[in-house]
């Protein structure tokens, strides 16, 4: 039995940060709904007063989509601070901003159920800005710093903020999680990315080099962009002893970022999905693209606009665009 000493809502408009001390005397701290201005403030007042009354707070349940990232980003502060364990029971969700306070803490724990995912941040009206670029980049940083492993954090920074990766219990397992109850057989519902069963493998990418843009790979056709990087990291991963492939070059005469992930298509061919970013982590252009045999020329489909290219390497490494199709 908990006895519930403090709470802190508005009506729905903030998370509701609620305060509870079990059998043990130790403080459990709830933080329910979306996360907004102000609320970093009210979870260390929460702690505060469990402090002033002579109660440890323990650890903090999470069930939130996300929210304001900077107001993350002092509540997982405050947890990385105070040495507070984390927790997200099967039926919870913890997202975007979410992710990173659950990452804070001492020790992670979510249940069998609980749906955890990752992706870019985006502006105030949900879209991707030079702003909301440059805090992906932030959000990356901040991850590597908890711990993280670089795999999510790839998963985070190519995602797009209209797409969610909900991690699987292996990935939260890479970043010391501790799972408890028993598995679902039917796992975890998925918002905006439907998995193909394992048996039924999509094909990720053309497995020649003569695409045009009218061909499966458009914007508006399935698989969506988020699909598409689970896909490339499940491949690259089985390829690589559980590990994706990730790389990341920049071209400082275009003043962009490649980050991307590779594997071997089913036609033996390499092929990755990458996004394009310019020198405030903006992304730019999210591509899939496929290498010919000899490595030297490759073929991108722009995954926003359809549009397609092919680019060729010169004696010194260099990437070139020779045509667009």
């Amino acid at each position: 039995m908990l006895l519930l000493i403090a709470a802190f809502s508005s009506r729905g408009e903030s998370a509701e940060i609620k305060v509870g001390v079990g059998k043990s005397g130790q403080a459990t701290i709830w933080i329910t709904g979306e996360i907004v201005p102000g609320d970093a403030d009210k979870f260390s007042q929460s702690l505060r007063q469990a402090n002033d009354s002579g109660k440890f707070v323990a650890n903090v349940r999470l069930d939130s989509p996300g929210g304001n990232l900077l107001e993350g980003v002092k509540i997982a502060d405050a947890i990385r601070y105070g040495k507070t364990s984390t927790n997200v029971g099967k039926t919870a969700v913890c997202a975007s901003a979410c992710f990173l306070m659950f990452a804070a803490g001492s020790t992670r724990n979510a249940s069998y159920g609980a749906q955890i995912g990752v992706h870019g941040a985006s502006g105030e009206n949900g879209e991707e800005t030079v702003a909301s670029g440059a805090a992906t980049v932030s959000m990356a940083k901040i991850a590597k710093e908890l711990g993280v492993p670089s795999a999510i954090i790839g998963r985070m920074v190519v995602t797009s903020p209209q797409d969610m990766v909900w991690l699987s219990p292996q990935e939260l397992q890479s970043m010391g999680v501790t799972m408890m109850g028993r598995p679902s057989q039917s796992g975890p519902p998925v918002a905006n990315l439907q998995q193909t069963p394992a048996k039924e493998p999509l094909p990720l990418l053309p497995s020649n080099t003569g695409i045009t843009a009218s061909q499966t790979y458009k914007p508006n056709a399935a698989p969506t962009w988020a699909e598409l990087v689970n896909r490339a990291m499940e491949r690259s991963a089985s390829q690589n002893n559980g590990k994706p492939l990730f790389s990341r070059s920049c071209q400082p005469e275009l003043k962009v970022c490649n980050v991307g992930v590779s594997y071997v298509d089913s036609q033996g061919k390499i092929a990755f999905v990458k996004t394009v970013e310019d020198m405030t982590g903006k992304v730019i252009a999210r591509e899939a693209c496929t290498l010919n045999d000899f490595n030297d020329v490759r073929t991108c489909i722009n995954w926003d606009n359809g549009n397609s290219h092919r680019d060729m390497k010169d004696s010194n490494g260099v990437w070139s665009k020779v045509a667009d199709e």
